[in-house]
């Protein structure tokens, strides 16, 4: 039983610590979402009722800037493949 809260726990430290490195690295970027993860920050500190929903809607939005991200770097490299 002990081991299963361990285990419990220790998923969700590495999940927070994760997110919390992610978005600060995000938002020290200036990405085009910056603002709208912002907002989902502060709806996260003003209503906690809705906590996990608002990590939810700052996980989408980290993967959206990442796709973006990737995306971006991969339409760059074709171009330089065509010259």
């Amino acid at each position: 039983m002990l081991n299963i809260f361990q285990k419990t726990f220790k998923l969700t430290f590495i999940f927070s610590a994760v997110i919390t490195g992610w978005t600060s690295f995000v938002l020290l970027s200036n990405t085009s979402l910056n603002l709208e993860i912002r907002d989902v920050i502060n709806k996260m500190y003003f209503n906690q009722k809705k906590f996990i929903y608002n990590v939810k809607d700052l996980s989408f939005l980290l993967v959206k800037d990442a796709n973006e991200r990737f995306i971006g770097n991969t339409k760059d490299i074709t171009q330089l493949n065509k010259k």
